[in-house]
């Protein structure tokens, strides 16, 4: 009953009680913390350089973050007959005069490649939704682990992130920067114990059958003992689609001369029964270079590639060449689709991948053996291609594989969401007298909550009781000596829900007249 104040004037008082106990409200489940480079980073004219700025779409990030980095191709002529019978080539285009033809491939000469960009898109292509993004520098930077390390330091002062995204980390230069960079997502996510760390495979973007062993075992060796039950390493690498051919024009080939050469043989080729049209678009090709502009350079790559089908099949192999992608990206959307349509306590697995194309690299059952139940435990989950299904997430093991109690993402990421929504509503309770109405209200609220969390299927029991308890008490889980300290207790036990990860189908044949 709640407390009447003395009255002294004669009157009457109308005194309004609360009908319903303090409820716990749950935390949002997945919020991503992207840190990487990005175009620029300005917002209302100032620099938000290593500062975590809120975003809900990708039209939020252009506007503070900019857009995607310009790669840059270089052409090489393939002069050994064998790679050009075999087709080992980009493109070939006919010489007329020498009566030859020539053939050439099209090689990333960019350097440093960022990924956080598109990584961004295909985040929100698999289902993302709010995020953080942290700017540790511009395309002009130079890809380092500790500028990395300073932006986790950031993102780990903020409340609400729920997920670590660091998809340039596999970009750096040797394991040890990667080591230093996934150590301290994992670091951060074990101590802050609110979110989880998705890590990629460094070396996994162009491993090979031979290759393949040696990737892993180094990548598992550098990963260390602590908190893995906080991390979810996904591999291999994705190749996505979700640049276009329009998001590249000729300025991404580098080579002018030659690359006006290659064009202005494409032009004799095509227009060699109509000289004017020839004349014409030779004129466009001897611009290249010449334009500044960016609306006179998007008209003439317009016109180029409209008159020459060349350029734009070059462009399209730029195109393909451009998008390999770590899957953590895609992993981040994936996360936020599950929890949104079918909740935290389901293992977000067993769901196809939207605008990827293919992984870098086809798992086998016997490779993915290894990959899901290792002998140290340290579980890396697959991305598989299946016919008639495209790139579908096959696991959803954490690091921890040989745990019984955080082998499983959902297992983990349920008790962050239940751990972090009690904890945030028992705030209010901090001062508080610590007797049994405190005691009573803590224990009705935090029962109300995972009351509903099981009816939704949260947690695993056939009746509420079967699924958790709760406890909070002198006798049961204080003596004392703790209400003398100021301490109290409250003790919750769950029951998880794990994954169907193997179902085994036992058929029995019958004999016709025999009895069972």
């Amino acid at each position: 009953m709640a407390t009447r104040p003395a009255r002294k004037t004669p009157g009457v008082y109308v005194t309004e009680l609360d009908a319903f106990p303090p409820s716990v409200v749950g935390i949002q489940t997945a919020v991503p913390a992207f840190i990487g480079y990005t175009q620029t980073a300005q917002l209302s004219g100032k620099p938000v350089l290593n500062k975590p700025i809120l975003i809900n779409s990708l039209a939020d990030y252009q506007q503070v973050f900019g857009g995607a980095p310009d790669p840059l191709f270089r052409l090489d002529e393939v002069t050994d007959t064998t790679k050009q019978k075999a087709g080992d080539y980009d493109f070939k285009v006919y010489d007329a005069t020498a009566a030859v033809w020539k053939y050439y491939n099209l090689i990333n000469s960019t350097g440093t490649q960022f990924n956080l960009f598109n990584s961004l898109r295909l985040f929100y292509a698999n289902g993302g939704g709010t995020a953080y993004i942290v700017s540790v520098g511009d395309y002009t930077a130079t890809l380092g682990a500790d500028a990395l390390k300073g932006g986790l330091d950031v993102i780990a002062e903020q409340v609400g992130p729920t997920m670590l995204v660091v998809p340039d980390a596999v970009n750096l230069t040797t394991l040890a920067d990667y080591q230093k960079v996934s150590s301290k997502m994992l670091d951060q996510c074990g101590q802050l114990k609110d979110r989880v760390a998705l890590l990629d495979v460094w070396g996994s973007a162009t491993v090979t059958k031979d290759t393949l062993t040696q990737v892993i075992t180094d990548y598992r060796g550098i990963l260390g003992d602590k908190f893995l039950n906080y991390g979810m390493a996904y591999f291999p690498f994705l190749h996505t689609s979700v640049q276009e051919v329009s998001d590249f024009d000729y300025r991404n080939i580098t080579l002018e001369a030659t690359l006006k050469d290659i064009l202005k043989l494409e032009s004799a080729n095509l227009y060699a029964t109509n000289p004017t049209r020839k004349t014409a678009v030779d004129a466009d090709i001897d611009k290249i270079g010449t334009v500044t502009l960016e609306e006179e350079v998007l008209a003439l790559n317009q016109n180029l590639t409209a008159a020459l089908p060349l350029l734009t099949d070059m462009l399209r192999v730029i195109t393909g060449k451009d998008d390999v992608l770590p899957s953590s990206g895609a992993m981040a959307g994936i996360y936020t689709w599950n929890d949104t349509n079918r909740g935290v306590w389901n293992a977000p697995a067993n769901v196809s991948l939207t605008s990827v194309t293919s992984t870098t690299f086809k798992l086998n059952n016997d490779q993915q053996a290894d990959l899901n139940v290792p002998v140290d435990g340290k579980a890396i989950n697959a991305v598989r291609e299946f016919v008639g299904r495209g790139s579908v997430v096959w696991g959803a093991r954490t690091l921890d594989g040989n745990s019984n109690d955080w082998r499983y993402i959902q297992v983990r990421r349920t008790l962050v969401y239940v751990e972090q929504s009690i904890k945030s509503s028992l705030d209010r309770f901090v001062f508080s007298a610590n007797d049994g109405n405190t005691w009573a209200s803590v224990t009705s609220m935090v029962s109300s909550f995972l009351q509903g969390l099981w009816s939704q299927g949260g947690l695993l029991g056939a009746t509420a009781s079967d699924a958790f308890s709760v406890e909070c008490g002198l006798g049961s889980t204080m003596t004392a000596q703790d209400v003398l300290e100021g301490y109290m207790v409250v003790q919750v036990t769950l029951q998880m829900i794990r994954p169907a990860e193997f179902i085994e189908l036992t058929f029995k044949q019958k004999m016709e007249g025999a009895s069972a």
